[in-house]
């Protein structure tokens, strides 16, 4: 996969135009139709395909390393939980064990 030069300063303002152009593609120039795969390419490519478990990283693992990096940039749960489209519950119960170790200088 390859990506397209293009004078956009972000993904954001392609998205706020409604480009109707082929972003990323192959280097071929044709169009990905598994993501997972092409994922599981770069992540083998790049020599991050297990995690510290040993576990294959997936696109889904993209979803848990953002409620992460959000935690621990100070975004609150109910923030986080509307944004993600889940519920505090949820939040509460896969995040409450990293919540208080990204705080320990906060309550030491």
């Amino acid at each position: 996969m390859h990506w397209q030069k293009l004078p956009y300063a972000s993904l954001g303002e392609i998205i706020d135009i409604k480009l109707d152009k082929k972003i990323f593609t192959l280097p071929t120039g044709e169009m990905p139709h598994l993501l997972e795969n092409i994922f599981r390419h770069l992540m083998k490519k790049s020599g991050l395909l297990k995690n510290g478990a040993g576990q294959n990283r997936t696109l889904y693992s993209l979803r848990h390393t953002y409620a992460t990096q959000a935690l621990a940039s100070g975004v609150d749960i109910h923030t986080l939980a509307k944004q993600m489209g889940t519920s505090v519950l949820m939040i509460e119960r896969h995040y409450s064990k990293i919540t208080p170790m990204m705080n320990a200088e906060k309550l030491a």
